[in-house]
């Protein structure tokens, strides 16, 4: 994030909340790469206390309950890590975990900035689904599994699909060892391309697993995020990803 980006209105109203109120909660509506997620800035600067973030719940719903926890902390009554809380929602538990270090590069964009890029310790607000299993639970309901990432783990896979889902990608990549250079999210069937330098014909293209494109290239899961309709393009393996919006016949 440049300099320039810092002077928002955003940023200035960020620093306001935080003055006034202690902290902040920035909200990211869902698009069709990602769910819905929340998360807090200023506990740790006043309260010396992890930042917290929670994932698939309408904004209104976070906002709230991203709040109550601010208010637990100031009051100065820790949240245990790993147990049931009933404090947060009335009828249904929750629980926090401790985010991976690792993780907070993809979901903390404002609080690293505000924080001057140095290290500040995340929690993840988990919430139960209607049978009241939390996500690493065997019986949780499937039709959430998107819904809340398992941030306290270190992710080899950080997209919201299955492993298994189809992608395509130019043969020169897999058989050749050419690099991938251009990504595209199909917008009308949200199919990822993975293309090299080279011109593409039909022949060129094959059809892996997703999973197996990140195994060959660890640096596409930066792309996790990269919505439908958008194209993401590098000058070579190690470059920052450009993302634009994909115009017709991109591929």
């Amino acid at each position: 994030m440049s300099h320039e980006e810092h002077n928002t209105q955003a940023e200035i109203n960020i620093k306001n909340d935080i003055e006034k109120h202690g902290w902040t909660v920035c909200l990211f509506e869902a698009d069709t790469a990602t769910p819905a997620f929340a998360y807090t800035i200023g506990l740790w600067k006043n309260f010396n206390y992890p930042e917290i973030i929670a994932f698939g719940l309408p904004l209104d719903t976070m906002h709230a309950i991203l709040n109550d926890a601010g208010d637990i902390i100031k009051a100065g009554n820790p949240l245990e890590v790993a147990v049931d809380n009933f404090e947060i929602l009335e009828l249904h538990p929750v629980q926090f975990r401790q985010v991976n270090t690792d993780n907070i590069v993809d979901y903390f964009g404002y609080a690293q900035w505000f924080y001057e890029y140095e290290a500040f310790p995340a929690l993840q607000l988990f919430w139960t689904d209607k049978a009241g299993k939390f996500p690493w639970d065997s019986e949780f309901d499937k039709r959430y599994e998107f819904d809340q990432p398992l941030l306290y783990s270190k992710l080899d896979f950080k997209f919201f699909e299955h492993r298994n889902v189809a992608a395509f990608v130019t043969r020169q990549i897999f058989k050749e060892g050419q690099p991938i250079l251009r990504v595209v999210h199909d917008i009308d069937d949200g199919a990822w391309h993975f293309l090299s330098e080279d011109a593409v014909t039909d022949e060129d293209m094959m059809v892996v697993c997703l999973e197996e494109v990140v195994k060959h290239d660890q640096s596409i899961n930066k792309l996790f995020n990269l919505p439908t309709g958008q194209i993401a393009i590098r000058e070579f393996v190690g470059a920052k990803w450009v993302r634009e919006e994909v115009v017709s016949d991109e591929l």
